[in-house]
Parts: C-alpha cells; sequence; structure tokens
C-alpha cells in the first residue's frame, strides 16, 4: 500500500509539471576524451517528481542497476562502469560512468528515468539527446609534423656505385655457392678416400691373418683351423658391411648380403659372398660334425668332418679371392 501511495503521487507530480524533460543540461568530464578513458557523462534535468519518495529526505544519492537501463550497457563502441541519480531540491543530476572504444560520437538512446528508478509502473520521464565527442589523439597534434615521407637523398654518383655494389654482390654470391658446392664435394672425396683407407686396412689385416693361419700347418687341428678362419671372416665382414656379421648363423649369411645392400650387389660382390657362405658351411661342418653320425656316412670324402689334403690351402685362397672381389668392387664405386 505504501508503494501504490508513492507512485501516485509520483504520477500526479509529474503532471503537474507538465514533463520538463527538454529542460536538460548535459557536461562531459573531462572535456576531451579518449579511446579508454574513463569518461562521465552527467545530465542536469528539473522535477517536481520525487525519485527519491521511496528513501527518504536525508539520501541524496542512489545507484541505479545497470539492467535497468532500457538499452545494452556493453557493445562495440563503449562500456558503462556505473550509474547514479543524484538531487539538489528540484534539480536532479543523472551520472554515467564509461569508457568508449571508438573514435567519433556516440548516441545514448533516450529512456525513462522513472522506469530506471520505480520500474514500469511509475509515471514517465523521458531523458533524451545524450551525445558525447570521442577524440582522436593525433587530433591534438601539428598536423604540419605529419607529412609523407621523402625518398632517399641521393648524391652525384650514387646510382653507379649501387650498381657496382650489386653486381659485386651477385658475383660474391655466386663464388660462395660455388665455394659451398666445392667443399661439399671435397668433403664428400675425403670422407670417401678416408673410408677406402679403412676398407684397405682391414682387408689387409685379414690378409696377414690368412698368411699366420697358413703358415700354422699341423701346429692346429682341423677344428682349430675351421674356428679360427671362421673368425678371420666375420671380422672382416664385421667391418666391411657395419653389420655384425659375427652374429649371423652361416645359414643366413646370403640372406643377410641380400638384406643390407637391398639386392645391389655387383656380380662379383655376390660372387665372393657365395664363396664365403661355402667356407662359412663347410667350416661349421667339420667344427661340428666330428664324431657324429653324418661324419660316419659314406663316401667317407663327401662326409668325413676332416679336411682333404690341400683342403686348407684351397679355403684359405677362396677367402683371400673374396676379400679381394669386395675391395675391388668398393673401389669401383
Amino acid at each position: 500500500m505504501k508503494k501504490l501511495l508513492i507512485f501516485l503521487c509520483i504520477a500526479i507530480s509529474a503532471h503537474a509539471v507538465g514533463f520538463a524533460e527538454d529542460d536538460t543540461t548535459q557536461i562531459v568530464m573531462p572535456k576531451t576524451i579518449y579511446v579508454g578513458d574513463t569518461a562521465e557523462l552527467r545530465c542536469t534535468f528539473r522535477s517536481a517528481v520525487d525519485f527519491f519518495a521511496d528513501m527518504g529526505d536525508a539520501v541524496l544519492s542512489r545507484e541505479l542497476a545497470l539492467k535497468s537501463l532500457p538499452f545494452q550497457t556493453d557493445t562495440d563502441d563503449y562500456t558503462i562502469l556505473n550509474a547514479s541519480l543524484e538531487r539538489n531540491g528540484l534539480l536532479y543530476t543523472f551520472r554515467l560512468v564509461f569508457i568508449p572504444w571508438n573514435t567519433g560520437a556516440i548516441d545514448f538512446p533516450m529512456f525513462d528515468i522513472s522506469a530506471a528508478v520505480y520500474g514500469g509502473a511509475a509515471a514517465p520521464f523521458i531523458i533524451k539527446g545524450l551525445r558525447v565527442e570521442v577524440s582522436s589523439i593525433l587530433q591534438d597534434k601539428d598536423d604540419a609534423q605529419l607529412r609523407a615521407s621523402m625518398g632517399p637523398l641521393l648524391l652525384p654518383g650514387t646510382m653507379y656505385a649501387l650498381y657496382i655494389a650489386a653486381v659485386l654482390s651477385i658475383i660474391l654470391l655466386i663464388a660462395l655457392i660455388n665455394l659451398i658446392v666445392k667443399w661439399q664435394s671435397v668433403c664428400e672425396a675425403y670422407a670417401t678416400r678416408k673410408l677406402l683407407r679403412a676398407y684397405a686396412k682391414n682387408a689387409k689385416e685379414s690378409y696377414r691373418r690368412l698368411k699366420r693361419l697358413e703358415r700354422a700347418g699341423n701346429k692346429i687341428n682341423d677344428a682349430e683351423f675351421c674356428t679360427e678362419l671362421q673368425q678371420l671372416i666375420r671380422r672382416y665382414l664385421d667391418f666391411r658391411f657395419g653389420y655384425r656379421f659375427s652374429a649371423v648363423s652361416s645359414s643366413a649369411i646370403m640372406d643377410t648380403f641380400e638384406k643390407i645392400t637391398a639386392g645391389t650387389m655387383s656380380e662379383k660382390s655376390q660372387s665372393g659372398a657365395m664363396s664365403l657362405a661355402a667356407v662359412l658351411r663347410r667350416t661349421d661342418y667339420v667344427r661340428y660334425a666330428r664324431d657324429s653320425i653324418d661324419s660316419k656316412k659314406e663316401p667317407a670324402e663327401q662326409f668325413a668332418a676332416d679336411l682333404k689334403t690341400d683342403e686348407r690351402a684351397s679355403l684359405i685362397r677362396i677367402v683371400r679371392d673374396a676379400v679381394e672381389r669386395f675391395e675391388g668392387a668398393a673401389r669401383r664405386d
């Protein structure tokens, strides 16, 4: 009942003064505002309507909920931070604190201050024509200072010097590219020669071991001879192909060659690989078939787990020839 009486008093007062909405003044603080500034718009008007009837005579200011304003408070052009209403007798000041985001004019929509204060049941009091101008920082600068950029000043003969410098730069660039290409070629040639020397050293060591094994004669038995010959072959292959042939079974030697060379072995290299694979299989038989049933089969020349007469020399010659084939292929490549 009390709120109803307040709204009736406001309505009667508004009709009594004949709606003085147009008799308003506004100021902006600061006077000149820029994008991103916190500005305050004050709109002062006279009204016999008591917008503080529900709060008592001692209250001179009241905050307005932003959601009570009938327009958006956060747009691309501005963001409203606070809205309030102050009174001084019959004079009222509507305060709007905001931040502008664009230069130029900002027009706030007209709205009913009564509805913002009391809701839709109160008599309307329209505030309209709220406009502010957002300045550009460049407007405060001396326009004479903003001049178009000038081209570089050239002394007489400068263009010829620039042309000569450009030609020299191109020549130096070409020389540098050639130097890089040649340096890469030199490095590759050096690496190749270094690798070939390492291969040759490895082959020389294999030849030396073969010679020592050949001189051993009857000092070692057939099984010991076969063991040392196998170790020699696998040590050579380990270094020559960069693969652990020492861990490959004799029956898988050829498959391993095919895998690591991707089937690109030359005819001579393949022949050498087949010879070494045959030597490894033969020496395996001599090493492991002694006193086995297979070694007792006939004919004895085929199945005996002993090396035939002059077979040691033959095996050494086969290994030496295979190494020579591999090294010859490496030099040609």
